[in-house]
C-alpha cells in the first residue's frame, strides 16, 4: 500500500511560533497583522531583504491611511525594514523582513524613528 503524500497546492507562508508569541506581534491589531502576512507572501526565499510592495497594492488590501499606519507599526515593532525608499520616478519601496522583533522591549531593541520616514 502506498502512502499518501501531503501535497499543498498553491503558495503559502511560514509564521513562527516565536514569533507569534512575542510581544512585537501580540501588540498588533488584526489589519497590521494581515498586513505582515502580505509582505511574508511575497518572501519567496531568497529575496528577504527586497521585497517590493508599492503603495498602490497597499491601499488595495487596506485604505491609505491604515495601510500607512500599519506599515510604521510592523517597522516600529521591528518586523519589516524599509531597504531602499522609492517614489522617485514611480520607483517602489524595497522592505525587508526583520529580526529586531526578537529584541523588542529590551534596551537592545534597535528603534527606528518613524517620523523620518512618514513620507514614504
Amino acid at each position: 500500500m502506498k502512502k499518501k503524500k501531503n501535497k499543498i497546492d498553491g503558495s503559502f507562508t511560514v509564521i513562527e511560533h516565536r514569533l507569534v508569541n512575542s510581544e512585537a506581534f501580540k501588540s498588533l491589531n488584526a489589519n497590521t497583522k494581515w498586513l505582515y502576512m502580505e509582505f511574508k507572501l511575497r518572501f519567496h526565499g531568497d529575496n528577504r531583504k527586497h521585497i517590493i510592495f508599492t503603495y498602490r497594492e497597499g491601499i488595495e488590501i487596506l485604505n491609505n491611511r491604515t495601510f500607512i499606519k500599519c506599515r510604521s507599526k510592523l517597522i516600529e515593532n521591528g518586523l519589516i525594514d524599509i531597504i531602499k525608499r522609492g517614489g522617485f520616478y514611480h520607483q517602489p519601496n524595497i522592505y525587508g523582513l526583520s529580526d529586531r522583533w526578537k529584541k523588542f522591549g529590551t534596551k537592545d531593541f534597535v528603534k527606528i524613528d518613524i517620523k523620518k520616514i512618514e513620507h514614504l
